[in-house]
């Protein structure tokens, strides 16, 4: 039986490229995402392509009680779930006091409480089984408090904690927890967002992100950046007093865009 693969997100962007580079290594798949059309599409590609089962549940991971049904439709398709891609997520631009309450719940919810509650669903059979990896996608945003994107970023610092944590209570299991951590990526992101790109450095394309990713998802560190700028970013996120990094951050956002 080939291995099994559940991706949410896996409309477009990184997701559908974790979906692309996953196939052509012989998983069968379960996109996940909003976009009906879209994932017909992707999963109509792939399949032709690989001669893999892709298999698509439109949900959004944003509503309460979202993991359940997100277990449920996996649970349908396979007793056993190989790889878990946490990735389905979206960004906030603005200041924190004008952002409207009900995308701040969405963005909780999504960013953190499904993506726990999730991982709390599946963890336990890889665990009895001794097999299975996990990938949350956070972002080099979460290495430190920025203003403008305040919420977005506190929510991918707590996916590295989380991620690194829980990496270290299972490892004596053989389950892999990997949190991918990319900088700038050529996505629709920004746009949903409403943030216009002001990065010094080049963005990667979605694709190396997925493919960086997965080349060192085992065996490899907890944290995986994705280029030489977002492991740049690690370091300095270290090495410089936060007060410092927060006042930086917030004078970088400022600029115009």
């Amino acid at each position: 039986m080939r291995p099994f693969a559940v991706i949410t997100g896996a409309s477009r962007g990184i997701g559908a490229e974790y979906a692309r580079a996953l196939a052509a290594q012989g998983y069968d798949l379960l996109l996940i995402a909003r976009d009906a059309a879209r994932m017909d599409q992707l999963a109509a590609e792939l399949s032709g392509r690989h001669r893999i089962a892709v298999e698509c549940e439109v949900l959004d991971l944003a509503e309460p009680e979202a993991a359940h049904r997100l277990f449920a439709a996996a649970r349908t398709r396979r007793q056993a779930v190989d790889l878990l891609v946490n990735n389905a997520g979206f960004g906030l631009f603005g200041e924190f006091v004008d952002l409207p309450m009900a995308r701040i719940q969405a963005m909780l919810r999504l960013h953190v409480n499904t993506v726990v509650e999730s991982i709390r669903l599946f963890l336990p059979d890889m665990v009895e089984r001794r097999s299975g990896a996990i990938i949350n996608v956070a972002s080099t945003a979460g290495f430190m408090p920025v203003a403008y994107i305040a919420e977005y970023a506190a929510t991918k610092a707590f996916l590295i904690t989380f991620s690194e944590a829980l990496a270290e209570e299972v490892r004596s299991s053989g389950i892999r927890v990997q949190v991918c951590c990319p900088g700038p990526t050529v996505t629709d992101f920004h746009h949903t967002a409403g943030l216009r790109p002001n990065s010094p450095f080049k963005a990667q394309s979605a694709a190396e992100v997925a493919a960086v990713s997965l080349a060192a998802l085992d065996p490899g560190p907890t944290m995986v950046t994705t280029n030489w700028s977002g492991t740049l970013t690690a370091w300095l996120s270290r090495c410089t007093p936060r007060t410092i990094l927060a006042r930086k951050a917030a004078q970088w956002m400022r600029r115009p865009r």
